[in-house]
C-alpha cells in the first residue's frame, strides 16, 4: 500500500498531510468522507509490508487500545488492512507532542508539569486496570492537546521485547533511553514498568536531560540496570525530588505501586488541582464597595459572641439613651412639638382652660335659647302650658308655618285653627 497525500484507504480515509514518523509506522492526518470528520491514520511503513511480525504488532495495537476507554488515551476508532500492509484509525489530538514541548523548552517548572504527569499516570492506571501495559512511555507517546489535555498513543509494543528484536525493529533509539531495568534484563514488563519510564520523562523535564546516555542502545540499558541515578540539583523542590527518586528505583517494590497512586502524590504538590490532573487558575474575586452599609464592622474578640443591636425606642418623644445630649440625630425636634397657641409656663393649665370654655360656651347657648321659647299659657285651657310661635309681625298672634309638620293650610290660604291645635310642646303643669 503506497502511502501519499490524496490517497483513501479503503475508499474512505482520505489522507491528507504527515503528522509524525515512528519505528514501524506513519501517522497523517485524514479525513473519514462516511462520517465527514478529521481523523489520525497510522499506516505502516512501506519497508515493512508483508512481514507477518508486523502485521501482528498493529494488530496487538488495535486490540489493546480498542479495549481501553479513558479521557487521556486516544481513542481507537478503526482497524484496516489493504495490500499486505495494515493502518489504524484514531483520535485526531489537536496539539504537540510532550518531546516537542522539550525540544523548545527543556526544562518545565513543577506547576506545569505536574499536570501532565499525574494526567499520565491516571491514563496508565486505567489500561493497567485492563490488562494493558504499555511498555514505551516516552515523551513522543504523550499528546499535549488543547486546555492542557494529555493523551497517551502507541499500544503496539509486544510483551516478549529484548535489545536484539528492539535493534531489528528500528525501536532502540526510541525507547532503550526510557526502558526499566528488568525489561533490560529480559524480564517481562509490568506496570511498574511503565511508572519507571514515566519516571524518567519527569527527571527529564525537570533537570532538562535524561538520567543515563551512551553511544549505544545497549549502553543506555547496561546503565539502567547498574548505575545509580545522578541526585537532581539542589534547587528542586525536596517532596518532588524524593518521589522522581522512588519512581527510578532499581526494585520495583520500592516505586509507588499504583499509577493511581502516583497521580495522588503528584496532585497534593500543586495546589487547586482536580482529580483529573488539570490545574485551574482561581483569581481573587473582587467585591464592589457596599455604598448602602452604615456601620462600620469591628472584629470580634470571640467568633461565638453575638451581635450587638441599638436599644429601640418605644415612643417618639422619648430621648434617646446613650446618647451625649438625649436627642438622636436623625430626629427633627420641631415635627414632635405641639401645634397650636403656646401658653409659656401656663402649659399645665391648658386642658382645664379649654374645659371652662366649652362650658361657657354651653350656658350661653342654652340661655339664648330659653329667652327664644318663651310664651304665656292659653286662658282658655287651664293647667296646660301652651308655647306658640310668634308672629312675624310681632303682634303676638300666632300661625301655623307652610310646610311644618303642625300647620296646615286652608284652600283659601289661612291655617285651620280647629283642623290642628296650634300648640308645639304640650307638658303636663
Amino acid at each position: 500500500m503506497r502511502t501519499a497525500s490524496g490517497v483513501a484507504l479503503d475508499g474512505r480515509y482520505r489522507l491528507i498531510k504527515p503528522i509524525a514518523t515512528g519505528g514501524m509506522g506513519e501517522v497523517w492526518e485524514a479525513h473519514d468522507d462516511a462520517l465527514a470528520r478529521q481523523v489520525a491514520v497510522k499506516v505502516l511503513k512501506e519497508e515493512f509490508a508483508g512481514d507477518p511480525g508486523f502485521l501482528e504488532r498493529f494488530r496487538t495495537e488495535a486490540r489493546n487500545s480498542a479495549s481501553l476507554s479513558h479521557p487521556s488515551i486516544a481513542q481507537l476508532f478503526d482497524y484496516g488492512e489493504q495490500d499486505g500492509s495494515a493502518y489504524l484509525v484514531m483520535e485526531l489530538v489537536v496539539g504537540e507532542p510532550l518531546s516537542d514541548l522539550l525540544e523548545r523548552e527543556p526544562v518545565l517548572a513543577p506547576r506545569r508539569l505536574l499536570p501532565i504527569l499525574a494526567q499520565t499516570a491516571r491514563a496508565l492506571h486505567a489500561a493497567h486496570a485492563a490488562g494493558v501495559v504499555h511498555r514505551d512511555v516516552k515523551p513522543g507517546n504523550i499528546l499535549l492537546g488543547r486546555g492542557g489535555r494529555v493523551k497517551i498513543t502507541d499500544f503496539g509494543v509486544s510483551l516478549a521485547q529484548n535489545q536484539i528484536t528492539m535493534t531489528a525493529t528500528g525501536m532502540v533509539m526510541g525507547t532503550a533511553q526510557y526502558l526499566s531495568p528488568e525489561q533490560a534484563v529480559g524480564k517481562a514488563a509490568t506496570p511498574l514498568s511503565d511508572l519507571y519510564s514515566l519516571g524518567v520523562v519527569a527527571y527529564e523535564a525537570i533537570v532538562g536531560h535524561r538520567p543515563f546516555t551512551g553511544p549505544t542502545a545497549v549502553d543506555i540499558a547496561v546503565a539502567h540496570v547498574n548505575n545509580a541515578v545522578p541526585p537532581l540539583p539542589s534547587s528542586v523542590d525536596k517532596a518532588l525530588a524524593a518521589l522522581v527518586m522512588r519512581l527510578l528505583s532499581k526494585d520495583p517494590a520500592q516505586r509507588p505501586q499504583s499509577g493511581e497512586e502516583l497521580a495522588r502524590l503528584l496532585d497534593r504538590m500543586v495546589p487547586r488541582t482536580p482529580p483529573s490532573g488539570v490545574p485551574v487558575l482561581v483569581s481573587k474575586i473582587s467585591r464592589p464597595a457596599d455604598t448602602f452599609a452604615t456601620a462600620k464592622v469591628r472584629p470580634s474578640t470571640a467568633e461565638s459572641a453575638p451581635p450587638t443591636y441599638p436599644p429601640r425606642r418605644t415612643r417618639r418623644d422619648e430621648p434617646a439613651r446613650g446618647r451625649s445630649g438625649g436627642t438622636p440625630r436623625h430626629v427633627n425636634v420641631q415635627s414632635l412639638r405641639t401645634t397650636g397657641p403656646r401658653l409659656g409656663r401656663y402649659t399645665r393649665f391648658r386642658w382645664p382652660l379649654l374645659a371652662l370654655a366649652l362650658l361657657l360656651v354651653a350656658a350661653l347657648g342654652a340661655a339664648v335659647a330659653n329667652g327664644l321659647t318663651r310664651g304665656a299659657p292659653a286662658p282658655d285651657t287651664p293647667g296646660v302650658l301652651v308655647a306658640h310661635s310668634p308672629s312675624p309681625q310681632g303682634d303676638g298672634s300666632q300661625y301655623p308655618h307652610r310646610g311644618s309638620p303642625d300647620g296646615m293650610i286652608s284652600v283659601d290660604g289661612r291655617g285651620d285653627a280647629s283642623a290642628r291645635p296650634l300648640t308645639t310642646e304640650v307638658k303636663d303643669a
